[in-house]
């Protein structure tokens, strides 16, 4: 895994650290955890010869979790540390509470600053706690983000030992001075406020009753019954016949193969007891996954008394569903046969059977279609307990994304576009409208911008103010050729977001396809100015004046750049370039030029080679030849062969050998 890059912009930093997270996921993605179901270690210090022992099975640490972070606090408020851990996959939370039986002594201390010169939580305040007859006293500072991504109490816990007798207590507020308390006895949880002489005893609480209760881990197993959250739509599947699968009431979509055993014992029991289906209201669509002709399938149906036909599934019928079942699983593993789907009459994905199904559990989940998001959580858990959040709404985009990395954008554009229209859809403005950016989005990737462009509108609609929006918008229109609309978008959106630079590189993008300079320009003088604390901007701006054939605002920017950034050499260097080589007599002004270069080689101590060659420039201008041609020998002496700057130093030498000033002829 790469480090995280400093800087936003980080080229190749950037593409590591994004290469690394991708190699992460794709690991988790493929059920290849990099830490799932290792058993959690606790080690006992043992002293000097043997340092550690595990004691991880004693302690009753050694849970099978996918555990990530751990927090310290003396939860039942005993004078001894509990802890709590937390995990990436059920059970969320475990309390280990701290049963050992000890006599020795402790003190709790929680730390109140004035918020004057101290902050209120006295986040790095450090503690000493001098006991009488030990020279060493015990230490500890006050942490934020004690573990990974945990925060441990702020309480801090000192384990004192026996017939411990507590002199004083010293504490280095941060920011301000230390403060000593006396008078304090141990085995006790107090308050130490900043200015305040002496320590308040903590609040008695009632202790929490806590039942420990066994929390049994299911057996691995391939088969699953998965009950997907509401509003999850089924793609439109086609056939090998180049037919699609009608659904217009409750339907269970089985795949199924006729060399496989779980296949037919499902299929032969499904056969004895059809009329459960048929009373039940429930369509059984049988989708053969063997490459074969249908004959050979509807014999063996036939062969078993099966009275349900069945029709022959072609690969993308098989790429639709396996993206179906991995966008709820999350995992990128391959369907198995038997699979079956139950989807609702208005096409709503109920439940995923993997492996064979009793018709009775079938029927029982038809109730799913009107269940609430609350039910169909607690359906499709496997592990009971308390939630601490509402449940989240199923979206579209989880199995469009799937496809996309499939390499199928045309199936990923159908599958949005039917889930778009269905009434169980769920979802605020933001989830709406984050579906139809992705719809845009890839029609917009894939060449389509016209059809892009009312899905784009909508979004725009619902969240008139989303840069993602407005930035596809604003393409959209111009890669369509609306550019006088696709410029009141982006105006829209610097309105909005003016210091976003993003878009000002779009709109400049957008104006220089449209061959149209003066509105690049526009927003470039805008992107500048909007962001006056970004040098760069501005000399790009400069830049762009220049090719524009305007040097007097160009040389008016420079001066900007250099009484806000004196240290953006850059542009003084441009600066001294444009005073003694523009083909423009009046715009030159050989003095200064002279002036800012020799400034520019005296701070770099006359090492950099453009610094030296602008010198070269003014002298040149000057009427110095050969204090020019001397420097441009030099140069020429470093320069890297074949490089651009060794061919402007050769061509700045035929000039000035032939007493000949140089002159910028790109900016006439």
């Amino acid at each position: 895994m790469s480090q995280s890059p400093i800087d936003p912009q980080g080229g190749n930093s950037l593409q590591s650290y994004r290469q690394g997270w991708q190699a992460l996921n794709r690991l988790l993605h493929e059920n290849k955890s990099f830490s799932g179901r290792e058993t959690n270690n606790a080690f006992l210090n043992c002293g000097k010869n043997i340092p550690f022992a595990d004691v991880s099975t004693t302690i009753g640490w050694d849970f099978s979790d996918d555990a990530r972070a751990i927090g310290l606090i003396d939860f039942d408020h005993d004078g001894d540390l509990d802890l709590f851990v937390t995990n990436r996959t059920a059970p969320r939370v475990r309390l280990l509470k701290n049963n050992l039986q000890s006599e020795s002594n402790f003190l709790s201390l929680h730390l109140t600053g004035t918020a004057k010169t101290t902050p209120r939580d006295a986040i790095g305040a450090r503690v000493e706690v001098h006991l009488k007859e030990q020279l060493i006293p015990h230490l500890r500072t006050l942490h934020a983000g004690q573990s990974f991504l945990a925060q441990s109490s702020r309480w801090l816990h000192f384990g004192l030992g026996k017939d411990a007798i507590i002199e004083k207590i010293v504490v280095h507020w941060p920011g301000s001075k230390s403060q000593t308390f006396t008078g304090i006895k141990a085995n006790q949880q107090l308050h130490l406020i900043q200015g305040s002489t002496t320590a308040t005893p903590r609040k008695n609480r009632r202790d929490p009753v806590l039942k420990s209760a066994p929390h049994p881990i299911p057996e691995k197993t391939s088969s699953a019954r998965i009950v997907p959250p509401v509003g999850h739509t089924v793609p439109t599947i086609p056939t090998a016949d180049g037919e699609s699968l009608s659904i217009s009431k409750t339907t269970l979509i089985a795949l199924w193969s006729r060399t496989c055993p779980h296949c037919q014992q499902e299929l032969q029991t499904w056969a004895t007891e059809a009329a459960k289906f048929k009373i039940s209201d429930i369509t059984l669509a049988l989708l053969c996954t063997d490459q074969e002709h249908h004959d050979q399938a509807d014999a063996y149906l036939k062969s078993i008394n099966s009275p349900f036909a069945t029709q022959m599934a072609g690969p993308e019928a098989v790429e639709l569903l396996d993206s179906l079942h991995s966008s709820i699983i999350d995992l990128w593993i391959p369907i198995p046969v038997p699979t079956s789907f139950l989807v609702s009459k208005e096409g709503q994905l109920l439940a995923i059977y993997r492996g064979t199904v009793s018709i009775e559990q079938i029927i029982t989940d038809r109730k799913f279609a009107t269940a609430t998001s609350e039910e169909r959580r607690s359906a499709g858990s496997p592990f009971t307990g308390r939630w601490t959040s509402k449940p989240a709404p199923s979206s579209p985009q989880r199995t469009a994304q799937q496809l996309l990395q499939r390499a199928q954008p045309d199936l990923s554009i159908d599958y949005l576009r039917s889930a778009l229209t269905k009434p169980f859809l769920q979802g605020d403005k933001f989830t709406r409208s984050d579906n139809l950016l992705l719809l845009g989005q890839i029609l917009g990737q894939q060449g389509r911008p016209t059809e892009a462009i009312p899905h784009l509108q909508a979004a725009c609609q619902l969240l008139p103010k989303d840069i993602r929006v407005l930035r596809l918008l604003a393409t959209a229109y111009a890669e369509t050729g609306k550019f006088s609309k696709s410029f009141a978008t982006l105006d829209d959106a610097i309105s909005y977001h003016p210091k976003n630079l993003d878009i000002y590189d779009d709109a400049i993008d957008i104006a220089l396809k449209a061959k149209d300079p003066a509105q690049a320009l526009f927003y470039r003088k805008k992107s500048a100015d909007n962001i006056p604390g970004n040098p760069i901007l501005r000399y790009r701006l400069v830049l762009f004046q220049l090719e524009q054939g305007q040097p007097i605002d160009a040389i008016a920017n420079c001066k900007i750049i250099l009484g806000t950034s004196p240290k953006f050499l850059k542009a003084a260097n441009l600066l001294s370039r444009i005073l003694s080589t523009h083909p423009t007599e009046k715009v030159r002004s050989p003095q200064e030029s002279l002036a800012l270069a020799s400034r520019l080689c005296l701070i770099s101590k006359n090492r950099n080679a453009n610094h030296l060659l602008s010198l070269a420039y003014a002298q040149a201008n000057l009427g110095k030849f050969e204090e020019a041609t001397k420097n441009l020998n030099l140069l020429t002496n470093v320069a890297p062969p074949d490089s651009p700057f060794k061919k402007e130093v050769e061509a700045a030498l035929l000039k000035t050998k032939a007493n000949q000033p140089i002159r910028n002829v790109l900016w006439k």
